[in-house]
């Protein structure tokens, strides 16, 4: 597929966000000449829905259009291929599954075969290396727990968490005449929760990522890597010790080394730095851990030659690493902002973003000069206008170097200050890249449609520059990384962009506890903010949220109980006195990562107060959005929030530039 050169004429609206395609997850074949990949494609308004996901398949070589290998009816995911390249297993929950199942089709297309059939849904798998077996990963209640739930004698006592994620091998015979899945052979993992897992090249060991207790905080806290026999009659061996949080895993083809992201220690907020370690000698090695960078993906593409995706400041890179020496190289490959990608041989794909367009599948030999892209998943956007997008630089006031995302408003004319809107982002380990920037709880072209400067700040605490810039705000939230955010709006005013009388923030989750903070303890610097999904009082959420312990470890490095001063002294609660800004107050009532009475309690602080204030509850919702309806309704109530509360709060003309950055 080619992107075609079209004129932008047409406004962006609100609708057309809704309706964005996007590619999610990609896997190269064995022999590097096909790619499949997942599409995610959204619920037609005005029908009421959720996107569901499709799997696709194109050629490396963008000789033929890509052809869909699911059908639409039903959602499917994480596609893989086989060993020997003739099948595609994925996720899909159909008909009377109970959950997501593994189900596996021709890359020819054809019928699926239904490959298990548990009672609670498989949550990942792999393929054996000799393609006639799958291992997976899949929530089992214990005799025990059915019968409490039966007889109602279920009460959780002391936070016991979720069912235990189990580790099962089911055979593959696309020939098997009977229609149902066999029975599955569950592997011994001892009392530990199963997360992930990978086979080691002879088939005979899975590597797994696991933790003892099925909880959220101990999947992210307080996981290990352990190789169990596939055979059975073994117990769990530690692989190496590690510490803090642990991302992606891989196998060399020949067994020798393991590799992994990983935290630098338990207080570090990342997964990313590479480790590699040598299975017979049990020794772990981290490649390059002070790095500027912050590593998301890491794959063998032989025995001696490791590849590593990952974060740097505001775009991402490919490196070339060799586990034995422990030298890295950057891999010179020109091509988008990558997010999901995969390896095999030479052949890299990835799920790609750039200014203009959202992900989009990319894919190159290792060694050609760029990606290439081989999808057109948004016709309806080529004909939109869209605000010119770069990178900006600042100091802040302690002289730290910092970057973030400037996108300038559509017709921008120099010399004009304009409005401001702050999306920061969340975290605070997230990062925003120079990719595609907006998504329906972060709209920053549709903002820049209406008139506004959008400003996209990379404070401290971000990801992409390597653990030490990403616990640079321990014991300090909401102190120097916020005024990071206030340095940048006056470089942004002293550069003539802005009018610093008229600035908004918007931003979910800890974006959210920002702009919370911008309505209380720094009012008089925001006019507007939109507070979504947000920590407002830190003592009440470390009380109620499922990462009570990532949270405190990470991001505190404190536990808010042991200074509750300092906890209550950075809570935007706290400061409602100061409030003047006009706040709207965004909650999903299905969150569990920051509980929907954070947004109740700033929002009736507020209110009290007499500050012009809105709340906004979405039934269903999780920590975000993922209703068509409600991310539309979101949308167009944050422009018409900022229209009142910021466009028409100040002059609009501009002295002359002293100082512009960029």
């Amino acid at each position: 597929a080619r992107a075609e050169a079209t004129a932008r004429t047409e406004a962006l609206t609100p609708e057309d966000v809704v309706a964005i395609r996007s590619v999610r997850q990609v896997a190269v074949s064995p022999d590097g000449t096909a790619v499949a990949f997942v599409r995610s494609v959204p619920t037609p308004l005005p029908e009421v829905g959720r996107a569901h996901r499709e799997i696709w398949i194109a050629d490396r070589k963008g000789r033929t259009e890509p052809r869909r290998l699911t059908s639409p009816d039903h959602s499917s995911a994480s596609p893989a291929f086989s060993p020997d390249g003739r099948f595609v297993a994925f996720l899909s929950r159909r008909g009377k599954d109970a959950g997501s199942q593994i189900y596996v089709l021709p890359t020819g297309g054809g019928e699926a075969i239904r490959a298990t059939a548990v009672e609670a849904g498989v949550r990942r798998f792999a393929w054996a290396p000799d393609g006639r077996s799958l291992a997976f990963v899949a929530p089992v209640p214990t005799e025990a727990a059915r019968n409490a739930r039966k007889t109602g004698r279920d009460a959780k006592v002391d936070e016991p968490g979720g069912d235990r994620g189990r580790v099962f091998v089911v055979p593959f015979d696309p020939d098997r005449p009977d229609p149902e899945p066999p029975e599955p052979r569950e592997i011994s993992a001892g009392n530990l929760h199963a997360m992930d897992l990978r086979f080691f090249p002879d088939g005979r060991t899975l590597l797994l990522r696991a933790a003892a207790k099925a909880t959220i905080d101990h999947e992210m806290m307080y996981s290990g890597l352990y190789t169990v026999p596939v055979e059975g009659g073994g117990a769990p061996k530690r692989l190496v010790p590690t510490e803090g949080k642990i991302g992606d895993l891989a196998v060399s083809p020949d067994g020798r080394f393991v590799a992994f992201t990983g935290a630098h220690d338990l207080h570090d907020s990342t997964s990313g730095i590479v480790y590699v370690v040598d299975v017979a000698k049990g020794t772990r090695t981290a490649l390059e851990p002070d790095a500027e960078r912050t590593v998301l993906q890491v794959f063998f593409r032989d025995a001696k030659r490791l590849v590593f995706l990952a974060v740097v400041s505001t775009k991402t890179a490919f490196f070339e690493a060799d586990p034995t020496r422990g030298t890295v190289r950057p891999l010179e490959t020109d091509g988008p902002v990558c997010g999901h990608a995969d390896l095999a041989g030479t052949v890299l794909a990835c799920a790609g973003s750039t200014a203009d367009h959202p992900p989009e599948l990319f894919a190159a030999r290792l060694g050609d000069r760029a990606l290439r892209r081989l999808t057109v998943s948004n016709e309806h956007l080529l004909a939109k206008k869209l605000g010119a997008q770069r990178v900006f630089r600042w100091k802040a006031s302690d002289g730290l170097d910092l970057e973030g995302i400037l996108t300038l408003p559509v017709g921008y004319e120099e010399g004009r200050r304009y409005p401001l809107a702050v999306l920061p982002h969340g975290g605070p380990e997230g990062v925003s890249l120079d990719g595609w920037r907006t998504r329906a709880t972060y709209p920053a072209q549709i903002l820049a449609t209406a008139g506004y400067v959008v400003f996209e700040p990379n404070y401290r605490g971000s990801a992409g520059r390597g653990w030490r810039f990403a616990t640079a705000d321990h014991r300090d939230l909401g102190g120097k990384e916020f005024t990071d955010v206030l340095d940048g709006i006056d470089a942004l005013a002293r550069a003539g962009i802005v009018d610093p009388e008229r600035v908004g923030m918007a931003g979910w989750s800890y974006g959210g506890y920002f702009s919370a903070l911008a309505a209380t303890m720094h009012s008089e610097r925001f006019k507007a903010a939109m507070i979504g999904a947000a920590v407002t009082d830190w003592v009440s959420f470390t009380g109620t949220t499922e990462i009570e312990h990532e949270n405190s470890l990470v991001h505190w490095n404190l536990w808010p109980w042991d200074d509750l001063d300092l906890a209550w002294s950075r809570s935007p609660i706290r400061h409602v006195d100061r409030a003047r800004t006009a706040a709207l107050v965004v909650h999903g009532l299905a969150d569990t990562r920051v509980p929907p009475g954070q947004g109740l309690e700033i929002y009736r602080a507020l209110r009290r107060k007499k500050v012009p204030t809105q709340l906004v509850l979405y039934p269903r919702e999780p920590h975000g959005l993922v209703e068509n309806v409600h991310a539309l309704d979101f949308v167009e109530r944050l422009v018409g929030w900022f229209d009142r509360y910021v466009a028409g709060a100040g002059e609009t003309t501009s002295p002359d530039r002293d100082g512009a950055a960029g």
